[in-house]
Formats: C-alpha cells, structure tokens, sequence
C-alpha cells in the first residue's frame, strides 16, 4: 500500500522560523460536542449548544479555569448548532443557529433564562463580536430558515440597551465566518462560501464602513478565534485541522504556528491570562466525531519571541514517500541522527511513538489503514506534523 503524504504548513513546506506553542491537557467537557460557542467571563468559560453524537444540545457548560473543573450550568436552552454567544455585563446572549431567530439571554447572577427581540436576520455559522454595549453580527448560511447552501453577506448590530436589531452595510462577499474587534475595527477572517476564504475584511465601527482587504496565503473556514492584545489567534480548519495561526493587527502580518494542538474544527477559543483555551470541536462531518478536549498553550509575547528562530538559511529537513516500502524518510542534509516521533489518530489519540533516523525508511506496516498525524522536532527543536493518508 502506497503511502501519501500532506506537508502541514502554509507554503507546502517544512516552516524553519515558525513559533511553536505547547498544549496541555485539562479537564475534557461532560460529553463530545462540535459546532460549539463559547464566551469568557472572569476565570470562567461558559460553552454553548452544539451537537453530539445523536442530537443537538440545550445546555450551557461551564469551565473554571482556576478549579481545572466542568459543571452544567443550564439545560434549557432551544436545541441549536452554530449558533453564536456573546457577553455583557454579567449576562451571555445566545442566538442565532440553523432555523433558529430567537434571543435568549442568561443573567449569571440569577442563572435565569429570558427572551429578547427576535433575531430579523438569522442564520447558522456566522460571526459575532461585541463592543460597547453592541453585539455585530455577519455572514452565515440559511438566512432566515432557507437553505444551508444559501450564504449570507447581511451585517447587523444588537443594541442591548434597547432590545432593538439594526442593519449595517453588506459584507463585501457572503460567507460562513468569523470575527474579532480590535482597536474599534471589525476583523472578518476566511469562512466558506463553496470554498474556503482567504479573505479579511475590515470594517471601522468608528467610520461605519468597510475599509481594508487583506489576503492570507491560503482559505480557511471551521476555524474559532481569540484576541490576545493586538492578535487574534486563529484556530482549527474545516481541512487543516492542526492549523494554528494569529493575524497581527499592528502589522496586518499573519503568523503561522505549529504546535501540539489536537487536530478539530468547529471548536471555540479563548484567551485568559495570557493562555488560550481550546474546547470541543469535531474532526470530521459526522455527528459521532465531535470530541470533548480541553486543551492550554501560553501565548505571552516572552514565549512566542523565544520561538523564533534566528536562523536564515533553508531548512534542510525534507520529507519523501517511498514507492517500494509501506513508508517513507525524511531527508536531512545536515545529519543522519536519530530521533523521537508520534503518531495521533486524526481524532488526536495517541496511536504509537518510536525512534527513527533521518535519510532511512520508516516502516508503517503495523499502522492499520487510515489517517494520522507524524510528529516530530526537527533538529533544530521546532514542532514538525505530517498528514499520512494510508
């Protein structure tokens, strides 16, 4: 059986000079749930809806991030996937989601569920961000209960003191997204429309009209984001689903990351004391792939300078399949040495870790047929992970 092999980096490449963040495991939800939302208020996260294996979810799960511990928090919610939530003083505000136009509005401090205005514009897997008292809301599918292959460009505000919605100017292209709002601009980023987007888009709350444009070197879509100071980290993709990245907002530069991350898209993503969180998610289109992972990286500006590598000169790690053995090599110029990898099933379960040497075969035959993910460190310490599709 032939081997192939998928180079998991921006420009087909090994990246010599990425950052490189280290999850680490915590506490995993009550059960697996993909399609997920989430907010952050004071140590605690608050994960909303999504689906398991065999139905969409009612309830609100909370995280306390100094306990290490999960606790449902409400079960009364409307059934819903893709839906959005955001925060206010105290409350969380929960919409939109397939087929579903109402507002429901947790008080934290009662724990009591209300209702506010009906949503005129809703849609599944669209964007939200909040600022000011104003939640906004942009792209999606299935406006207003119609189709799911029908991608929505319509843009909006919620005004929470009046309990009223307000149009904005159309997005530029309709898509599925997601957005951050940084220094009083709206950053939308990638999404899906038939495809994944590469696309940011920038909209100035203070000028009320959509400004920049930006290209990023390939589209993504089924990602989550956070907001980390100037950056938002971007997390997961529909195909990618190791990818990792922040778009920084000082330089409209984007940064990819390699790390440890278990691979999942559909997830959420928060930032906390200079950590980001990543909950939840799923690995494929089915229901039953949903996963319950909690997972922790620092992000603080000390560790993502020290991952920078100085070096200049190319990368002299390569990866070749090989024909006439069920496996490949990975070349290296620089030496013949041994050393330590992983292999994770695409869910992120560890299948088997060994030692091997550059410039020789490894051997794959005792892997059963399927999709893993190959990690390891280059010479020079950097996280390294190769798609392997047997």
């Amino acid at each position: 059986m032939k081997t192939k092999l998928f180079l998991l980096s921006f420009f087909g490449s090994f990246l010599a000079h990425a950052q490189t963040l280290n999850f680490q495991k915590l506490a995993d939800m009550s059960a697996d749930r993909g399609a997920i939302t989430s907010v952050i208020v004071n140590d605690n996260i608050y994960v909303t809806n999504g689906y398991t294996a065999n139905k969409d979810t009612n309830y609100i799960e909370k995280y306390n991030i100094t306990d290490n511990r999960w606790s449902v928090l409400n079960s009364k919610l409307i059934p819903k996937r893709f839906a959005n939530s955001e925060t206010y003083q105290n409350k969380i505000y929960i919409f939109n989601g397939w087929g579903n136009n109402r507002l429901e509005i947790l008080d934290l401090t009662t724990n009591t569920l209300t209702k506010g205005a009906d949503n005129p514009l809703d849609t599944g897997n669209s964007g939200s961000a909040i600022h000011d008292g104003k939640i906004y809301v942009f792209g999606g599918n299935g406006l207003n209960g119609g189709a799911k292959n029908v991608f929505s460009k319509k843009f909006q505000y919620y005004d929470i003191a009046s309990d009223s919605w307000h149009s904005l100017p159309d997005m530029p292209t309709a898509r599925e997204t997601k957005g951050k709002i940084v220094n009083d601009k709206l950053y939308v980023i990638g999404g899906f429309n038939g495809k994944s987007s590469n696309l940011i888009n920038v909209y100035d709350l203070t000028a009320n009209r959509w400004t920049d444009q930006y290209k990023m070197p390939v589209g993504i879509s089924g990602h989550a984001l956070a907001v980390s100071g100037d950056k938002i980290f971007i997390v997961g993709d529909y195909d990618n689903l190791i990818f990792l990245a922040y778009f920084d907002t000082r330089t409209n530069e984007l940064h990819q990351l390699s790390s440890n991350m278990i691979p999942r898209r559909n997830s959420t993503a928060e930032v906390y004391n200079n950590k980001l969180y990543i909950t939840g998610g799923n690995t494929t289109s089915i229901s039953n792939s949903s996963i319950k992972s909690t997972q922790v990286a620092d992000i603080s500006d000390s560790v993502l300078a020290a991952n920078v590598s100085t070096d200049d000169h190319e990368d002299k790690t390569r990866v070749y399949s090989n024909a006439h053995r069920d496996g490949f090599f990975i070349s290296n110029k620089n030496n013949s040495n041994q050393f330590e990898f992983t292999v994770f099933s695409i869910d992120g379960k560890l299948i088997s870790k060994g030692f091997a040497y550059y410039n020789r075969n490894i051997d794959l035959t005792k892997v059963p047929s399927g999709t893993y993910i190959f990690s390891f460190k280059n010479e020079k310490g950097v996280l390294q992970q190769i798609r392997i599709v047997r």
